[in-house]
């Protein structure tokens, strides 16, 4: 039987169980899912991609990718997954440790499969309010609470870091757009659409699906088949650029990374 955890859909419901420590028993050590037997999937190598989309993965090589030398022991492909290690080697000074397609993309439809393996730990984080500002004291400093979480990581459209799909452990949930805490010029009504109406993330070790539309500069994101964000936008987003996967020095795996181009 699943834990009700696994059932909650809102913020509000999310952060109800956090107080009551709810989450931290659900999510101790021992129940982190790691293996394939365990969350009942398979690796998805070979998996054929939906009609009009083109694989970006083929589970095996870094074809498609720039996988240059100071990325070796950082990213790795291991069980048909792109895997980023937290063990990676000393970095070296202005390089770029996020992972990007070769090929830059204008408008398309992204599909992605991603999990965050690491251990589910209390610590405190700066938390997004409902309409995607930082909760911050009478003097304008950011509060930070007490949150479970096992990893952080996130998708770049077009390569750019205010364009990101964030995956996280926020109340929020996955899928929130990047933008509206650092754009304290946009509307309420246009931050609230960057961020998720549900929280629809599986838990600790679990596969989670991405389906991310772009078209200029409006985002539309689906998890687990729910819309989460509907016309979200990111202001002054170049024209093109790559697909990124973001190292956040977080255990992250992605596969069946799937891409669909769409016309102007």
């Amino acid at each position: 039987m699943r834990h009700p955890f696994f059932l909650l859909t809102s913020r509000r419901d999310f952060c109800k169980a956090a107080s009551l420590g709810i989450l931290y028993s659900v999510c101790a050590p021992s129940t982190v899912l790691h293996s394939e037997a365990a969350v009942g999937l398979d690796t998805g190598v070979g998996d054929r991609p939906p009609p009009g989309f083109i694989p970006l993965f083929d589970g095996k090589t870094w074809a498609n990718w720039q996988h240059e030398a100071h990325l070796e022991g950082v990213w790795e492909i291991a069980d048909g997954v792109i895997r980023l290690r937290t063990d990676e080697p000393p970095r070296i000074r202005g390089k770029d440790y996020n992972l990007s397609t070769l090929k830059k993309y204008k408008n398309f439809t992204l599909m992605l499969d991603w999990r965050l393996t690491g251990k589910p730990v209390v610590k405190p984080h700066q938390w997004l309010m409902d309409d995607g500002q930082f909760h911050t004291d009478a003097a304008g400093k950011v509060i930070m609470k007490d949150n479970l979480t096992w990893g952080d990581s996130g998708v770049y459209l077009r390569g750019m870091r205010a364009a990101q799909v964030n995956i996280w452990c926020q109340p929020c949930g996955s899928g929130e757009v990047g933008t509206k805490f650092k754009d304290t010029t946009a509307s309420k009504e246009e931050r609230m659409k960057t961020m998720p109406s549900a929280r629809a993330d599986k838990g600790p070790g679990e596969w989670n699906r991405f389906v991310i539309t772009l078209r200029g500069d409006r985002v539309d994101v689906s998890l687990n088949g729910r819309d989460v964000i509907q016309g979200a936008q990111v202001k002054d987003i170049p024209a093109e650029g790559p697909i990124t996967l973001q190292n956040h020095k977080d255990a992250v795996e992605f596969r069946r990374i799937f891409i669909k181009e769409l016309g102007q």
